[in-house]
């Protein structure tokens, strides 16, 4: 098992009554550690905020006399070998305090210290008075305390695993396998480096190397571990069940795994126990984020979102519960408190969907503030809540024109069997649908009823999910927005794989216009899944169908308009015969229709929302376009 890492070791290093003196003055976990400016014994100037500015991934501070800061002094030389100097990834400052300069310089030249080596001043003097030295803060690129280590003893045993396993919070696998071996060679403890070596693997998905890895070590947390990642929940529970109730990380695992089953009940129980059991801050952090996805899953949205702050205060680095507790923050209208929490997510690394998340929270708080837009909107679902209901009355109507091919609306509509459908991430299910749309409107090829309108008009209309499954009022719902198209995005899943599902129903045929299945989990990033949807979309029903209208204005054969435009797919080059009625096909004495016969060519030269422009490029002898002549596009070859 992971060793537990020394956050609070001041109170076992030195008397309670030296930390009674200093609790105001140093920083605690999560907090911003003070700047300084100050200049080592080489000369240089040091200036913490010029460092973080540099974005270096950590800044290492380390507080230290001649006497007492030599083991970790040779360690931080390592580190800054691998990740500082010229690599720029990891800083690293050492404060001699209270040292008479000359003592540090000799003491970074019998050392081969390259990293900066400072002589206290009244800047640093912000730091004191300190609890005992050596002190290590280890500190974000925001100049975030992530971790405090008080003395030397363990805190100089674990250094160079403690950096690993924080390179490891921040979502770097590769740096975390690289400070793992080199802990290993400094002589850390072995179980212990590789352990973390292993959970780098996992997050990886090399999940065969990482099961060999714990099972050289006989890590039962890893090992378990391994088979969630698996989805295999059962082997996870039983492997943590072996590990036993004092392995607190094992019981994490175990609790997911029950989460991840639909066994919520079991898995607060579990979670609830292995939060108070020891483990790394990470480790801990995972079991409360756990804990809140629980609830938020239960639908207790409150007790959610302590139970993902309580995972921040923890861990500062959990991208994961920041990102969850944005989603909570959404799902209760705290727009700009949830943009506070994924821009802070954000600023720890990459993930998709705390920037998919923050995009969408941002867009829908600057159309909050739009109080024109406002307006429009609310003169719009009073005019659809009219229509709505003389629909409903009078019954469904055939359309005026039923030869012009309309445009394609599309209007998602909300569903309820995604219901008890289990993410890790809360507010995925929500990041999917807004995207799909936003991309999909974004392709210019099929327009997307607004998400704002149509929630609006929903709740105008008192119409839940319950009632959304009767297919009469879904066609009338989209007779009344407009919409060609009905579109219906679910989540399932298959073994351990989540899945999308995605329907489009013709509001006029009542037909399945096209659907589609997408295993989330193989795509590497949301943007690739919503990307291979809207493409698939645009194939199969964009481009696979053959538009026809009506010529609009015949006057002037080099700029003829027609009634199709960019918001039937119309493109620049694209052709259309213009038809007339043929001779009738007949048979047993009955007309059946009569065949089509081509006069002209158009070519669009020029294309607006709503109409076309065209050239006349061939015309049959003698032939005269008309106002209202009938146009479609031809077969493809």
């Amino acid at each position: 098992m992971l060793r537990r890492p020394i956050v609070c070791a001041i109170m076992l290093w030195f008397p309670a009554v030296l930390c009674a003196g200093v609790a105001d003055a140093l920083p605690e976990k999560g907090q911003e550690v003070p700047a300084f400016t100050a200049t080592d014994v080489r000369g240089n100037q040091v200036n913490l905020d010029d460092i973080v500015q540099a974005k270096p991934d950590l800044v290492i501070l380390f507080f230290f006399t001649t006497r007492t800061g030599e083991e970790i002094a040779v360690k931080l030389r390592r580190l800054d070998m691998i990740y500082g100097q010229d690599k720029g990834k990891l800083r690293i400052a050492a404060i001699g305090w209270q040292e008479d300069e000359d003592a540090l310089e000799q003491f970074a030249e019998d050392l081969k210290i390259k990293y900066y080596v400072l002589k206290d001043n009244d800047d640093l003097q912000r730091y004191g008075p300190l609890p005992g030295l050596p002190l290590t803060f280890i500190v974000s690129q925001q100049k975030i305390l992530l971790k405090a280590l008080t003395g030397s003893g363990e805190a100089e045993a674990d250094l160079i695993t403690d950096v690993a396993q924080t390179y490891l919070r921040m979502g770097k696998p590769e740096e975390t396998r690289v400070l793992t071996a080199e802990a290993v060679e400094a002589g850390e403890d072995e179980k212990t480096a590789r352990n973390v070596n292993g959970f780098a693997l996992t997050s990886q998905g090399k999940l065969d190397e990482a099961q060999a890895e714990f099972g050289a070590i006989d890590s039962k947390e890893g090992l378990a571990k391994v088979a969630l990642e698996r989805g295999q929940y059962d082997e996870a529970v039983a492997i943590a069940d072996e590990a036993g109730d004092d392995n607190g990380y094992a019981q994490t695992v175990k609790g997911v795994a029950q989460m991840r089953a639909g066994k919520l009940d079991d898995a607060a129980t579990t979670l609830e126990a292995s939060a108070a059991k020891p483990a790394t801050d990470w480790q801990k952090a995972e079991a409360q984020n756990g804990l809140g996805r629980v609830r938020h899953e239960q639908g207790d949205v409150d007790a959610a979102l302590a139970g993902y702050e309580q995972a921040v205060a923890i861990d500062p680095l959990s991208v994961t519960a920041l990102s969850n507790a944005g989603a909570a923050h959404r799902q209760n209208g705290e727009l700009q408190k949830a943009a506070q929490v994924l821009e802070k997510a954000q600023g720890i690394r990459d993930d998709d969907l705390v920037v998919v998340m923050l995009e969408q929270i941002r867009r829908e708080l600057k159309q909050a503030e739009d109080v024109k837009r406002g307006e429009l909107i609310r003169a719009q679902i009073a005019d659809l809540r009219e229509r709505y209901e003389a629909l409903k009355a009078a019954g469904r109507d055939k359309p005026i024109d039923e030869w012009t091919t309309p445009p394609i609306v599309v209007a998602f509509l909300p569903t309820a069997s995604s219901q008890g459908v289990f993410f890790d991430r809360a507010g995925m299910d929500v990041a999917l649908r807004r995207e799909v749309e936003a991309r999909l409107h974004q392709a210019q090829t099929v327009r997307v009823v607004e998400r704002e309108v149509l929630d609006k008009l929903l709740q105008e209309l008192n119409l839940g999910t319950s009632e959304l499954v009767d297919q009469n009022t879904q066609l009338q719902l989209g007779k009344v927005l407009s919409a060609r198209m009905l579109g219906f995005i679910d989540f399932g899943r298959i073994g351990p794989d989540a899945m999308l599902y995605l329907r489009l129903v013709d509001t006029e045929t009542t037909s399945l216009a096209a659907q589609l299945t997408r295993n989330i989990d193989r795509f590497p990033s949301i943007p690739a899944l919503v990307d291979d949807v809207v493409r698939e979309i645009s194939r199969n029903v964009v481009n696979n169908r053959r538009l026809q209208g009506l010529i609009a204005d015949a006057t002037d054969e080099d700029a003829v308009l027609i009634n199709l435009g960019a918001q039937h797919g119309v493109q620049p080059g694209q052709r259309f015969n213009v038809i007339e009625k043929g001779a009738p096909i007949e048979a047993g004495g009955k007309v059946l229709g009569h065949r089509e016969k081509t006069v002209a060519l158009l070519e669009v030269t020029d294309v607006e929302d709503g109409y076309a422009v065209c050239k006349v490029t061939k015309k049959n002898e003698g032939a005269q376009l008309a106002n209202g002549m009938k146009i479609k596009q031809p077969k493809s070859p």
